[in-house]
């Protein structure tokens, strides 16, 4: 059947055909209508790039439909922009990425497309390519640059492979040396993000690349396992030197965690790692389920039972009296019980763990605080307490700089950047 014809078409019509050509692969109706909608300027190329849906050209389409011969003469004989976005920033080259055809891919990189080019979310072709799972493309993309270590709003390409349990691009990215140890949201290593997605090969290949089993603070690895019940992932873990006497932030052991839940078997594999405590007198697996059973659980605590507000009131009110360890508490509970972040909630336990010398803790807290409030200069200056706690004084003046920044009239800060300068150089000095 002979394509219908372009004449006496609108203007319209003849975009919306040539954007439905570009996606068939037609290329013969292509052709038919830019020369219709150039109207005889001599412009087909200004005239095919013009035609857009939500931004997406042409190239998006035949791209994002495998249609070789149109990428071709697109790129190639009317020389469209191979780099251009959509509204959501994406290029061909992500759509190809997303539709999976290798092919495609490949034409785009070798006519100059940008492995690097991110979204409006910071989502480069290769966090695409990780999270599908599609290897062959993940190595395409690698082997023309692509930065295996890029950032976006939900971390890098290996975060992405880990939390879509893409254990095969997975091992193509650590063997590219992708960081296993890269954070985002304080805390989110791609080993975190692989307990919570549950996949058992994901974890072990982050072990085995030198993923760090140890968590900052009461945030670790074997709490996530223990907590999501993931009896399989914790030899791996153990073997590897999680620490199964760190407690969460209600003071429970990991071992108390199974415990709770009645998992028999967790006790028995966390009891012979686990150092034995004073107030549990049967150190055995009978004798631990049987303690924990006794005392009542976190959520029969009447402070649990609180309203957020309330919480954080007492929380402010044991601050006050010294009791840091119980404000702490006050705090996490408020914040596990409220429905909207509150970041005074984590700076004010961030000051506890400060007064307890908890720097880890005071560290995550801080971090979190300031992906809550960019522009809030009091989590500047307590990023800054933390890392001064920790002896990293270099980061510790980065963060008190950035506070100035945002509060230049802040005394306390202005003090507290004085004071991480001068360690610094007297740590410098000692070297």
């Amino acid at each position: 059947m002979a394509p219908p014809p372009t004449s006496g078409a609108g203007p319209a019509s003849l975009r919306r055909r040539l954007f439905e050509a570009a996606g068939d692969g037609d290329l013969q109706l292509f052709k038919r209508t830019a020369t219709a909608l150039d109207a005889g300027k001599g412009r087909i190329r200004e005239a095919v790039e013009a035609v857009t849906s939500r931004g997406a050209g042409v190239l998006h389409a035949a791209a994002g439909s495998g249609r070789m011969s149109m990428c071709a003469y697109l790129v190639e004989e009317l020389l469209v922009d191979v780099n251009a976005t959509d509204d959501s920033g994406d290029t061909p080259l992500a759509y190809a990425v997303r539709s999976g055809t290798l092919d495609i891919v490949q034409y785009l990189l070798d006519h100059d497309a940008n492995p690097d080019k991110p979204n409006g979310k910071g989502s480069t072709a290769l966090h695409l390519a990780a999270a599908g799972g599609n290897c062959d493309i993940v190595k395409a993309l690698l082997s023309k640059g692509a930065n295996v270590d890029s950032f976006c709003d939900t971390g890098t390409p290996l975060h992405m492979a880990a939390f879509f349990k893409q254990d095969g691009a997975m091992k193509i990215l650590l063997d590219r040396g992708a960081d296993c140890n890269k954070v985002f949201n304080t805390v989110c290593t791609p080993l975190f993000v692989s307990l919570t997605a549950g996949s058992l090969k994901c974890v072990k290949l982050l072990i085995k690349a030198g993923a760090d089993v140890k968590g900052v603070g009461s945030v670790t690895p074997l709490i996530t396992a223990v907590s999501n019940g993931l009896t399989d992932f914790y030899n791996c873990l153990l073997e590897a030197g999680a620490d199964p006497d760190v407690r969460d932030d209600f003071g429970h052991l990991p071992i108390e965690i199974a415990a709770y839940e009645n998992r028999r078997k967790d006790v028995e594999i966390l009891l012979p790692v686990t150092s034995r405590v004073p107030y549990v007198r049967d150190w055995s697996v009978e004798g631990i389920i049987s303690y924990v059973k006794s005392m009542p659980s976190v959520k029969d605590d009447p402070m649990y039972k609180m309203k957020p507000d309330d919480l954080k009131l007492e929380g402010n009110k044991a601050y006050k009296r010294k009791d840091y360890a119980t404000a702490a508490k006050l705090y996490s509970m408020a914040a596990d019980q409220c429905p909207d972040d509150d970041s005074t909630l984590y700076s004010n336990r961030c000051l506890c763990w400060l007064k307890m010398g908890l720097g880890d803790q005071a560290l995550s807290d801080s971090g979190i605080c300031r992906m809550q409030r960019p522009g809030w200069a009091k989590a500047c200056y307590l990023q800054g307490a933390a890392r001064m706690l920790l002896k990293d004084y270099e980061k510790a003046c980065d963060a008190f700089l950035d506070g100035l920044k945002l509060d230049p009239a802040n005394v306390e800060i202005d003090k507290a950047l004085c004071e991480a300068i001068n360690c610094l150089k007297t740590s410098d000095a000692t070297k």
